[in-house]
């Protein structure tokens, strides 16, 4: 995951500054943030790349979900990432960050890996070798903007960032892509759950080795198109997301809303986006049962 975070943000809450700086958005072009310093390049990213694909073993390979990601694509899809905003700004959080940076991206990238270590996994005798330049070209265009200014963010509400992601929405005109569907929201919870999540476990002949032990921690996730687009009474526009499945679900809002993939939970707990029926949950992460899911389990 890369981290940008310079000495103070360059977008405050003032949309007149947004709309100033986010000029860079169409299809024949790189995504860029004005946050960024450089405008992100790959050497794999040049000319006519796509057409170059078409000859890659991997691009018949289309059960996994990176090959159906990358190909066909326009280049405003790339790099891909979520924006994160950071809203707890303590000593303790200043140790724990890194170590949360760095143990989201790692599951990131083993989840990336999941559909080609399942292809492996059931892979007939007759059956080509799976290729895994996707997922490599995957996690190698993974770029997220990052909002981590103690000025502007420390005990920010859910309000406040989705009043800033909703200004930054309706400057960019950005659609058809996870970024632009929802924002994330590390807290003082979410980013003690994620430092509190397994290691991602080595696949041996595309199997994990052994269960986690422990669940995935969990990050927010907010909708800034909320209440304009709401068509559910319980939708809050707020929902929680395992981080095991950051990636799926990045691929999903490509082509539907979080409403549509938000779980339905009752009312006083919070909805988990899990990949599957998803799970409700209360503020300190006790997990309760849904329709779909009848036990009780703790974090």
């Amino acid at each position: 995951m890369t981290s940008d975070t310079p000495a103070s943000s360059l977008l405050t809450r003032d949309l007149a500054e947004i709309n100033k700086l986010v000029t860079e958005q169409d299809d024949n072009s790189f995504y860029h943030h004005p946050l960024w310093s450089e405008r992100w390049s790959h050497p794999e990213f040049i000319g006519h790349y796509s057409n170059n694909w078409l000859k890659a073993p991997w691009i018949k390979q289309t059960k996994r979900r990176t090959t159906r990601f990358l190909y066909p694509s326009v280049d405003s899809k790339f790099p891909w990432g979520y924006i994160i905003y950071r809203t707890v700004y303590t000593a303790e959080s200043d140790e724990l960050w890194p170590i949360a940076m760095d143990k989201l991206a790692k599951v990131i990238n083993y989840s990336i890996d999941s559909d080609f270590l399942a292809e492996i996994q059931y892979k007939e005798p007759e059956d080509p070798e799976p290729d895994a330049d996707a997922e490599r070209l995957v996690k190698e265009t993974h770029k997220d903007v990052i909002f981590s200014d103690k000025q502007f963010w420390d005990g920010a509400s859910t309000e406040q960032v989705r009043q800033h992601f909703s200004e930054y929405l309706r400057a960019s005109k950005g659609r058809g892509t996870g970024r632009f569907e929802g924002c994330l929201l590390i807290d003082e919870r979410s980013l003690k759950s994620i430092v509190a999540s397994p290691d991602p476990q080595p696949w041996v002949k595309g199997r994990r080795t052994k269960k986690p032990s422990q669940p995935w921690g969990f990050i927010g996730m907010i909708d800034g198109r909320y209440p304009e687009n709401r068509y559910e009474p319980r939708y809050t526009g707020y929902m929680r997301v395992e981080i095991f499945s950051l990636w799926n679900l990045y691929t999903a809002l490509t082509f539907r809303y979080m409403q549509e993939l938000c779980p339905s939970v009752p009312d006083g707990l919070i909805p988990v986006y899990d990949s599957g029926t998803g799970k409700a949950q209360d503020e300190e992460g006790n997990v309760f049962p849904t329709a779909a899911d009848r036990t009780t389990r703790i974090f």
